[in-house]
C-alpha cells in the first residue's frame, strides 16, 4: 500500500491562511472594542463611583475600603472591593467583592449575595415611625450595664424621632462628638411592602467616606460632619442617571431622589466606640435605643 507523502506546500499555504483569519479576526475584535468605547461611552471609573458607592451604601455590614476597575473590556467593565466584615475586633476574612457592568448597561454584584449577620439585620429594624420606648431603651441600658464599660463595640442608634442636619449637629455639640469615619447616617430604613409586586428597598447608610478610595486626602468636619455628609450625599444621588442599573443593590433613582431632599436621619451606624461612650447617649431623651451587634476588646 502506498502512502503518499503530504504536499508540504499546500499545509504551509494553508496555516499562512488560518494565520492570516486569526490575525484579521484579532484586529477587527481591537478595533471593535475602540469604536464601542468611543460611541457606546463605557467608563469604569463611573462604574466604580456609582455603582461601588452603592454597594457601600447598602452593605453597612462590610468594610469595602478599596476598590480597582479592570479598566473595561470589549463586553464591559468589572469594578472589585475588597473589604471584611464590620466587627468590633481585629479584621478578618478578606473577600473580593466583583460589581459587572456589561455592554448594555446591566449590573450584576452577585459576590455580595446581600447583607447579612446581626448588624445587618438590626440596620433593617430601624423604623420609620419611630416614637420614644422606655422599655427598650431600658433593656439597652440593662444590656450595656452588664458588660465591662472597656469594650469596643459596633452598634446601631436609634433616635426617638427622624433628626434633621441642624438637630444632629446639635447633637454632637450636646455631647462633644466629632463625627467622622466611625459614624455613619441612616437617611433611609428598609422598606418592602408586600402588598405591591414592587421588590424591597435597601436601607441607605452614608458615610462621607463611602464615595473615596483610601489614597484620597480629605478630612472629617468633627461637630459639624453631619452637614457634609449630607451635602456629599446629595452630590452622588445628583451624579445618578435615570437609565443607571441600581436594581441589584435593592436602590432606585426615584427613592434615592427623594431621600436626599429630605435629607433626615433616623439613626446611625457606630463602629468601635467604648461601651461606656455608647451608655452615655441612652440618657438623652433623643435616643431610644443603641443596639449592640458586636463586642470585642481593645487589644491595640
Amino acid at each position: 500500500m502506498n502512502v503518499s507523502e503530504p504536499d508540504w506546500a499546500y499545509v504551509t499555504r494553508s496555516l499562512v491562511k488560518v494565520l492570516a483569519v486569526a490575525s484579521a479576526l484579532f484586529l477587527t475584535l481591537v478595533v471593535a472594542e475602540r469604536v464601542l468605547w468611543v460611541f457606546v461611552g463605557f467608563d469604569d471609573e463611573r462604574t466604580a463611583l456609582v455603582y461601588g458607592t452603592a454597594a457601600r451604601v447598602v452593605n453597612p455590614d462590610k468594610r469595602l475600603t478599596y476598590g480597582y476597575s479592570d479598566g473595561g473590556g470589549l463586553l464591559g467593565t468589572t469594578y472589585t472591593l475588597r473589604g471584611e466584615p464590620r466587627r468590633a475586633g481585629p479584621g478578618e476574612d478578606r473577600k473580593e467583592y466583583e460589581i459587572t457592568e456589561d455592554l448594555f448597561g446591566a449590573v450584576r454584584a452577585p459576590s455580595f449575595d446581600g447583607p447579612s449577620g446581626s448588624l445587618a439585620g438590626t440596620v433593617d429594624s430601624v423604623e420609620w415611625e419611630l416614637g420614644t420606648d422606655r422599655q427598650l431603651t431600658e433593656e439597652a441600658r440593662k444590656a450595656i450595664d452588664a458588660l465591662p464599660q472597656t469594650l469596643r463595640a459596633v452598634a446601631v442608634l436609634e433616635f426617638t424621632h427622624s433628626m434633621t442636619t441642624e438637630q444632629l449637629v446639635a447633637f454632637n455639640r450636646r455631647h462633644e462628638l466629632c463625627g467622622g469615619g466611625d459614624v455613619s447616617y441612616i437617611y433611609s430604613p428598609y422598606y418592602y411592602d408586600d402588598s405591591s409586586g414592587d421588590p424591597p428597598l435597601s436601607a441607605v447608610v452614608w458615610n462621607r467616606g463611602m464615595p473615596k478610595e483610601p489614597w484620597e486626602d480629605f478630612t472629617y468636619q468633627c461637630e459639624t460632619e453631619p452637614e457634609a455628609a449630607l451635602a456629599e450625599f446629595r452630590r452622588w444621588v445628583g451624579l445618578l442617571r435615570s437609565g443607571d442599573d441600581l436594581e441589584e443593590f435593592g436602590l432606585s433613582h426615584g427613592s434615592l431622589t427623594e431621600t436626599a431632599k429630605e435629607g433626615v436621619v433616623y439613626g446611625l451606624v457606630i463602629d468601635g466606640w467604648t461601651l461606656a461612650d455608647l451608655r452615655k447617649l441612652l440618657d438623652d431623651p433623643e435616643v431610644r435605643t443603641v443596639n449592640l451587634t458586636d463586642v470585642a476588646f481593645d487589644l491595640g
